[in-house]
């Protein structure tokens, strides 16, 4: 992880991505606000407009207060786990 402080630095855009290629890199401005550079795979960035999503966070929050239709005693049951 390399720290670089914008005000005082006259790094081009094009170098700070190449760090961020090798390394993640924090961004920080004189204010002390920070930022995070760093590169992003398909997978990182499904996830975050996923997250970022109401409609998608409120369908899973849904479904976390539905109750099971069927008991866990009742599938080890139908399953004949009990014998195991």
């Amino acid at each position: 992880m390399k720290l670089i402080e914008i005000g005082n630095s006259r790094i081009s855009l094009d170098e700070l991505l190449e760090m961020a290629c090798k390394e993640t890199v924090i961004l920080r401005k004189p204010d002390s606000n920070d930022f995070v550079l760093t590169t992003v795979d398909e997978f990182d960035l499904e996830v975050e407009l996923l997250r970022n999503n109401r409609e998608f966070m409120t369908y899973l929050e849904e479904l976390s207060n539905k109750k099971a239709t069927i008991s866990i005693d009742d599938v080890e049951k139908k399953l004949n786990l009990y014998d195991l």
